[in-house]
């Protein structure tokens, strides 16, 4: 089929929408094709459809039962899917028919990882490694895990180990800056300046944006102006663009739709449990500190940031972020859809942890889900986490997010979707059925043993001395703050913004701050 193989030279050149057009007309043709299938699968999760991704790539597993590479991409996209106990299988089963493949190992080893079993997943990035000592994957996986669990010193040594290997790339440069703790070799970052200012290099490469993000923040005390050069320079190989009128038009229909009298009609819908207990705010508000110092407790987990709601909501839009079409889709949704949405969800936070009396679900945006998360948990604890506006979104803008975040493509638009997050958060304040608690960052690292009193009282649990002491913990954190959350609280970040005041006048304008 010559179609099909050029759609795969399409894909090997990574033109995915033109590979897409193409696999689309095989698929029409042969829908039971294991390449068409894999190449889809490919290819959606790669435009982040992951519900698309998956479904192709179960279709390829069908039918390629003894490929190897069909059941770790598979395992890639369960992952993605919040599916790890199944991930792990498909994995599993992908080793098991090619054992002498790295890459096989390393996403064995990513879904143990996923599954909070970091000791398998060092042996599986390990066992990669003895295969291949070449294998940049695995160290740069192995690295990830350990800064994940606050040795960045091991993670810094295993970075090491694969330069000395030989492996050049990118994404390893990208590390060794991130894990440098500011003492960043000037070779190191003369080197990535050279890649960067190369007229030659791809502006829609994803890792030499992310590169460009480290370089930047190396830069700042040198030269400001410099750093925001390279801060803004490749921010379009991140985020597409963010349609501002469609998130204006979900807020006002949220106002419009979600009253005090639509609760009033549902609740019959809450169920018991007071297990959950949900932190939400902006990116980079605090809301990784305020769930470091919940889990350290004796009765408490973590589930770190779940997209169980906010997929949902995707589906009921017809896999976009949003859709009008999803309020005639919610009202389909039964009594009894909801109540096993709520049941499954506390079945997954029972995974995590089997004894704790509260678990954290620490989703930044599950603001948008309030008006699901109170209706079917009304016993549950709501964490409002707030910071300084400015401080928060030039936070945001200094850290390169995925392309889900694309309100960060510029600073203006960043400001638009921070003025609809407070419209939309007082719009809760005033008709949603339970109070949320409020939270300040400013208040909590200025006392910290007070707010955290206050805050243990508020979820229900006794007081415990290791909420202090939350940064001693061993356990894994996958945030972008998992290197302020292993020292002890300070304020060094408060007032952070006006280092930049120069270079966000745009941001600040759109705070209405400037």
């Amino acid at each position: 089929m010559a179609t099909i193989d050029r759609a795969l030279e399409l894909l090997d050149q990574g033109n995915f929408s033109g590979a897409h057009d193409m696999l689309l007309d095989v698929h029409d043709a042969h829908p039971t094709d294991a390449r068409a299938n894999f190449a889809l699968g490919v290819v959606y999760s790669q435009f982040g459809r992951k519900r698309h991704a998956l479904k192709h790539l179960e279709a390829a597993a069908k039918v390629a039962k003894k490929k190897s590479v069909v059941f770790s991409k598979l395992a890639e996209v369960l992952m993605e899917n919040l599916r790890n106990e199944d991930a792990l299988e498909a994995a599993r089963k992908g080793v098991s028919l090619d054992p002498k493949s790295a890459i096989a190992l390393v996403i064995l080893g990513k879904c143990y990882g996923a599954l909070k079993r970091p000791v398998m997943a060092k042996t599986n990035f390990e066992a990669a490694l003895l295969l291949d000592p070449k294998a940049q994957d695995a160290y740069l996986e192995l690295a990830r895990l350990e800064a994940t669990l606050g040795d960045f010193e091991r993670a810094r040594e295993i970075l090491a180990n694969a330069r000395n290997a030989g492996v050049t790339s990118v994404e390893l440069l990208t590390l060794e800056l991130d894990y440098s703790a500011g003492a960043v070799d000037a070779e190191r970052l003369k080197l990535s300046k050279q890649i960067l200012d190369n007229p030659q290099s791809n502006p829609a490469d994803k890792s030499l944006a992310e590169l460009s993000f480290e370089v930047a923040k190396h830069l700042e005390k040198a030269d400001m102006g410099e750093a925001f050069r390279y801060y803004e320079s490749r921010r379009r190989a991140l985020y597409a663009g963010f349609d501002l009128e469609s998130r204006k038009q979900q807020i006002d229909l949220y106002k419009s739709f979600f009253t005090e009298q639509f609760f009033s009609q549902f609740q019959s819908l809450g169920l018991a449990s007071e297990k959950p207990v949900f932190i939400f705010g902006m990116p980079r508000s605090g809301t990784t500190l305020v769930e470091q110092i919940v889990a350290a407790h004796r009765d408490a987990a973590t589930i770190g940031e779940c997209p169980y709601f906010v997929f949902w909501q995707e589906a009921l839009s017809g896999d976009e972020r949003f859709s009008p079409r999803f309020f005639n889709a919610l009202g389909s949704v039964k009594e009894k859809d909801f109540k096993k949405l709520g049941k499954d969800y506390l079945k997954l936070l029972s995974k995590e942890d089997q004894n704790a009396l509260r678990v954290v679900d620490k989703m930044p945006h599950n603001f948008d889900m309030l008006w699901l998360l109170t209706l079917l948990f009304p016993k549950a604890s709501f964490i409002h986490v707030k910071r300084d506006p400015a401080d928060t979104c030039s936070s945001i803008y200094t850290n390169p997010f995925n392309s889900w975040h694309s309100y960060n493509v510029d600073q203006k638009t960043l400001g638009q979707y921070y003025s609809f997050y407070e419209d939309l958060m007082s719009h809760w304040q005033s008709v949603l059925p339970v109070e949320n608690y409020q939270l300040e960052y400013e208040k909590l690292v200025t006392d910290q043993e007070a707010e955290s009193r206050k805050l243990i009282e508020y979820i229900g649990l006794d007081w415990d001395p290791a909420c202090l002491t939350f940064f001693e913990s061993e356990e894994q954190v996958t945030t972008a703050s998992k290197m302020q959350v292993r020292q002890p609280v300070n304020t060094s970040s408060l007032g952070r913004w006006k280092r930049y005041e120069n270079h966000i006048q745009p941001l600040l304008e759109a705070l209405g701050k400037a």
